[in-house]
């Protein structure tokens, strides 16, 4: 799907069984960005992202050796009044939110990463863990480590995506986090009509100001935490053959 020159769009879908006349849809979205996620995620599909302005687009289908090309023209409903400085300032805003939503995702992906290695890293260390001869435990202050780093990481995912709500039921959770006031900015940006009012503003700068609070604890923690962690354990070899005992034959 373009737009003009610019690809905004691709879809795939599997190839028809049999012969006949199939449908496809696209729902007037341009190519999107992922949401952050506490797994690594790897998606097979193209994701959707913001509704495209009224205009004219052209569709390019491909099936085999076969290309087909048309144009198509969307437009909003007629019912309904609104200027081009109001889609220009909804889209607009809209793209800022993406863009913002890109940097959440990545940043949480380096979160949960960086979680995924620490924990590969303690089961390591208690898996080869085992007594000295003075009766100490020989990685008890890098396990230690382990636990405590996991646990901040944890702290900050939930500052971008909220705790873990294991109640069942309809529940609301009341603690303010980033993906929380991005979801309130782009609810109320996306479904106006209208042109932006001073609602949109301060939402829209509450979620900014959020963002960069917590983005700046991040970037505190992979500085320090982070850094004085993997001091600790990086250079740890951990050697996959077991001690042999020598028995002796008296």
């Amino acid at each position: 799907i373009f737009d003009g020159n610019r690809q905004i769009r691709t879809l795939k879908f599997k190839t028809p069984k049999e012969s006949g006349v199939h449908k496809t849809t696209w729902y007037l979205k341009e190519k999107g960005v992922a949401r952050a996620s506490r797994k690594i995620k790897v998606s097979k599909r193209e994701v959707g992202g913001v509704s495209v302005k009224p205009g004219i687009y052209q569709l390019k289908m491909t099936f085999g050796k076969a290309v087909s090309t048309q144009t198509i023209t969307v437009e909003y409903d007629p019912r309904l009044e609104i200027s081009k400085k109001a889609i220009n300032q909804k889209y607009d805003a809209s793209k800022t939110l993406e863009s913002y939503q890109e940097k959440i995702t990545n940043i949480v992906k380096q979160l949960v990463e960086s979680k995924n290695a620490a924990t590969a890293m303690k089961t390591k260390l208690l898996k080869a863990d085992t007594f000295t001869s003075s009766g100490n435990k020989i990685y008890k202050a890098e396990i230690k480590a382990s636990k405590t780093i996991i646990e901040k990481i944890d702290t900050l995912i939930s500052k971008y995506l909220g705790t873990i709500d294991k109640r069942q039921g309809i529940t609301r959770n009341p603690e303010i986090t980033v993906n929380q006031r991005f979801g309130q900015a782009s609810w109320y940006i996306r479904s106006r009509f209208g042109e932006q009012t001073t609602t949109e503003t301060v939402l829209m700068n509450q979620f900014i100001t959020e963002f960069k609070r917590v983005v700046n604890e991040t970037n505190a923690f992979f500085n320090k935490d982070w850094i004085d962690y993997k001091a600790k354990t990086e250079n740890i070899k951990i050697s996959s053959f077991k001690e042999t005992i020598i028995y002796p034959i008296d």
